[in-house]
């Protein structure tokens, strides 16, 4: 029987195929090696002879045509006549005494991105041990790959631009922070906490992140932040994250939000309750039928109104400025635009603004955002609640490492 077509599929130059058994959704395919003989590992003579068969084992390999597949191989004996060694035959697609084709071992490695080690150990019928052991490795391997390879992008970028932001492991208690080269896309590396000690501890064990030489370091408003980059990267311009820096204006606006609320009868407080989240949303992102709502919202009160639009006034202001010099002219009269409301909550954004402004305004040099930082940070707390967080520290990091460059894995 013609098996030099699945030869091809198998891709494994170094064995030919002598008999194929299909069984329902299984195939044992039998092969034997190309070659006669193997040159012996402690002499590398040629001078070897076979000793005989003495058993054949079944490795599992990929999968093909919705059956499972086993290869049969032959243990074969072989004996060195230079230096009177015995040895068996290696195999360049197994490793010595496993069961798994390395093949096979690298494709179930994958398929548990994203999902977990007792799913693909059920859907490939794998015991959950032996998953475990053959993911961690494999995890172990791709996530030092992925690291050297990143971080060596990022030093080497030109007009490298950093992003840096925190996640939480435990909310309100315990944090992490991660390093993302923005404009390569990758997420460079896990930090363990995100206090100025750790945060310069981390930076003065690793020697690739002194290397680093970015031109512009994207962060929020947190005070540790911009001291540790101002220390490590005192050339580099330190912009204030807009998702951040809006986030306090859209508070302010909840907050006469609450305000009004407390003035208007129990039934209009139910319905503008209801629909504050519509106030949040960019007025040129609503459709028909949320503009009237928000426009029936701010008839309730002409200090809703004004604030509202001193909102979308900022969001225009991100959007339209053209230069450095033409933003921090708008800047300042949106600034005593909010003034002139003579809000409290307003003022209370406004001296946040003023302590940021330099920060605030670099955005209009160098636009980045730490928007895909976000999305990373949505996949990290995807994964810790899929695994319900995990002991090992390394496998924890390691995985994240991997998940978040998964285009590299």
């Amino acid at each position: 029987m013609p098996f030099e077509y699945i030869n091809e599929l198998l891709n494994l130059p170094e064995v030919n195929i002598v008999n194929v058994e299909i069984e329902d959704d299984h195939a044992i395919i039998e092969v034997t090696p190309v070659d006669y003989v193997q040159n012996c590992p402690c002499c590398q003579s040629s001078s070897v002879i076979r000793n005989g068969i003495p058993y054949k084992r079944n490795i599992r390999h990929l999968a093909a045509f919705d059956k499972t597949v086993d290869l049969r191989i032959p243990a074969i004996s072989l004996f060195c006549k230079t230096c009177h060694a015995t040895f068996t035959w290696t195999y360049t697609f197994v490793e010595f005494k496993k069961r798994y084709t390395k093949a096979f071992s690298a494709f179930l490695a994958r398929q548990t991105y994203g999902t977990t080690v007792e799913q693909i150990s059920d859907e490939q019928q794998v015991p959950y041990s032996t998953m475990e052991r053959i993911f961690k490795r494999e995890l172990h391997e791709k996530s030092e790959q992925i690291q050297k390879q990143v971080y060596q992008e990022a030093v080497e970028r030109d007009n490298l631009v950093l992003g840096i932001d925190d996640f939480a492991i435990r909310k309100g208690h315990t944090y992490n922070t991660g390093l993302h080269d923005l404009k390569g896309g990758r997420f460079l590396d896990v930090i363990s906490g995100r206090k100025g000690d750790e945060l310069r501890d981390y930076a003065e064990k690793h020697p690739l992140f002194k290397q680093l030489n970015p031109v512009a370091v994207v962060i929020d408003l947190a005070k540790m932040y911009h001291t540790f980059c101002a220390e490590w990267f005192p050339n580099a311009i330190r912009i204030a994250d807009r998702f951040h820096v809006n986030r306090y204006v859209t508070e302010a606006l909840q907050d006469v939000r609450r305000s009004v609320q407390t003035n208007l009868s129990s039934q209009a407080q139910k319905s503008l309750k209801a629909k504050a989240r519509l106030l949040i949303k960019r007025a040129d992102d609503l459709t028909k039928e949320e503009a009237v709502i928000v426009q029936e919202c701010l008839s309730y009160d002409k200090r809703l109104e004004n604030t509202y639009k001193w909102k979308e006034d900022f969001i225009t202001w991100y959007d339209c400025a053209p230069d450095v010099k033409t933003a921090t002219i708008w800047f300042e009269r949106w600034c005593e635009q909010g003034q002139a409301l003579s809000l409290v909550e307003v003022e209370e954004c406004l001296k946040t603004m003023y302590n940021w402004k330099e920060e605030i305004i670099n955005y209009h040099r160098l636009r980045y955002t730490n928007a895909a930082v976000e999305g990373r940070n949505n996949r990290i707390k995807a994964l810790q609640r899929r695994l319900y967080f995990t002991r090992n520290q390394s496998v924890y990091k390691e995985r994240i490492i991997v998940e978040c460059n998964r285009d590299l894995a």
